[in-house]
């Protein structure tokens, strides 16, 4: 009984007693890939971008917040003033002289340096609820990102898992091909003791020597395929190739548990919800920018006006007036206080937001009912694709048997003279092609295991746990 006779029969043992419900049993081979796993989403730039933009909302959400704390702003400056301008005070009659003083309009001329300094402190107190609502939106906006992020994990790590998975088929080909080789090569001794004792012709030595070269060439390009893939999970996981080798499994059944067939885990569906309470807090917000901002304000500053001259031009009886004065200064002086902003009409920019959050919250609902029934029908799918690849597991297993038998009796009756060399190489080829069509299946079958977890949100917790 050849190696691959051997594992079949193993495998028809274990699944005689496999029942509806199955159970994910790849505990040992996961444990190998879970480092490898891990280093290809660490090194995944795709995943780095993304946790680089959360970062961006979580410097938003931040800057919302910062909103709620005292605004403080300096002021300092220097300018000189000059000016010319008319002035109409009321006329004063001076009681023992009789004089009438600033009778009419009086033009002046005015020029002075000013110094000025001071610092302004601004803070919310109450915003409509629109900082704390946007502050929420965010939160929520920055789990849906998160949730986006980590639904990329389970593409990583199918990928690592496939890739490793092909190297393994590669190996069992190889184990194939060392099978056939040590059967031709016992067949090929004797087809030459065979012609030297005049019982077969070169041309039979020539057909196994040719079957051998074939199995040199599915050899050769066994070894460059399956380096190729180490290349490929070295770029994924920044691993050496050493390092990778280094990791062996057998290529089995992969089962899971069908009673957890929920896309309820799926990390899409989690973060349109996220995103949903998200616009449902941005509509509060633009709701909230209908009621008054209430703010506190306070202030310090100093004033000193310097070297002013004022000059009242054409007065009756006196003629033009010269005023200076050295300095006016105005030090310590404060202010503080309570303000209230209530846009009263803003051409309808309030309502027109309130709208779009409004047709912004519908859409996303019906973005997620959309993507709810796409991944039921997906999971549904994968899970017919999935049932279907196990049956068909079972088809190969008796395809084997079968071809394993038929290469028994082929090389009994080769060597009793029964049959000639071309149908005792058929008959190995054949039982080349059903394990070879086994292992490609087993492989298939994986892949669709793969596949129904990560329809389920359930691939990359099952294979690192």
């Amino acid at each position: 009984m050849n190696m691959v006779l051997k594992k079949v029969v193993i495998l028809s043992f274990f699944l005689s007693f496999l029942t509806t419900e199955l159970s994910f049993a790849q505990q040992g081979i996961t444990a190998r890939l879970k480092e490898p796993i891990l280093k290809a989403i660490q090194n995944s730039t795709e995943i780095k971008n993304s946790y680089l933009e959360n970062q961006k909302t979580i410097l938003d959400k931040n800057s919302v917040g910062g909103k709620l704390l005292p605004q403080v702003s300096a002021l300092g400056m220097y300018g000189y003033l000059n000016g010319s301008g008319e002035i109409d005070l009321p006329t004063r009659t001076l009681p023992i002289l009789g004089l009438d003083l600033f009778d009419g309009a009086q033009k002046f001329n005015a020029s002075s340096q000013i110094g000025l300094a001071g610092v302004n402190a601004t803070q919310v107190i109450f915003s409509g609820l629109q900082i704390t609502n946007g502050k929420k939106a965010l939160d929520e906006k920055f789990k849906a990102q998160q949730l986006m992020t980590e639904a990329s994990y389970d593409q990583v790590a199918q990928e690592v898992v496939l890739a490793f998975d092909q190297i393994m088929l590669l190996k069992e080909v190889d184990a194939l091909i060392l099978d056939s080789e040590k059967r031709l090569n016992k067949e090929h001794l004797k087809v030459i003791k065979a012609i030297e004792n005049g019982l077969a012709i070169p041309y039979d030595r020539d057909k196994i020597k040719l079957a051998m070269l074939e199995l040199e060439s599915k050899k050769a390009e066994s070894f460059n395929n399956r380096e190729l893939l180490y290349f490929k999970l070295e770029e994924l996981t920044k691993m050496s190739v050493e390092e990778l080798k280094k990791l062996d499994y057998s290529l089995e059944l992969m089962l899971i548990d069908s009673l957890r067939s929920s896309i309820e885990n799926r990390k899409e569906l989690q973060a349109l919800n996220a995103s949903q309470r998200a616009y449902e807090y941005v509509l509060k917000k633009e709701k909230g920018a209908r009621l008054p901002q209430v703010f506190a304000f306070g202030s310090a500053f100093y004033v000193n006006a310097f070297d002013t001259k004022f000059k009242l031009k054409d007065l009756p009886q006196v003629g033009n007036l010269n005023l200076s004065a050295n300095h006016f200064q105005l030090a310590p002086s404060f202010a503080l206080g309570v303000g209230v902003k209530w846009t009263v009409f803003d051409g309808n920019q309030h309502r027109n937001n309130i709208k779009k959050a409004n047709i912004d919250l519908m859409m996303n609902q019906n973005k997620l009912n959309d993507t709810k029934d796409k991944l039921s029908l997906l999971n549904r799918k994968t899970y017919s694709d999935y049932r279907l690849a196990v049956k068909k597991i079972a088809v190969h297993q008796q395809q084997i048997k079968i071809a394993d038998n038929n290469l028994d009796l082929a090389s009994k009756q080769f060597e009793a003279g029964l049959i000639d060399v071309t149908e005792r190489l058929s008959a190995e080829n054949e039982m080349y092609k059903q394990s070879l069509s086994y292992y490609s299946q087993l492989l298939l079958q994986r892949s669709a295991a793969l596949e129904l977890l990560k329809s389920q949100g359930n691939l990359y917790e099952s294979l690192v746990k």
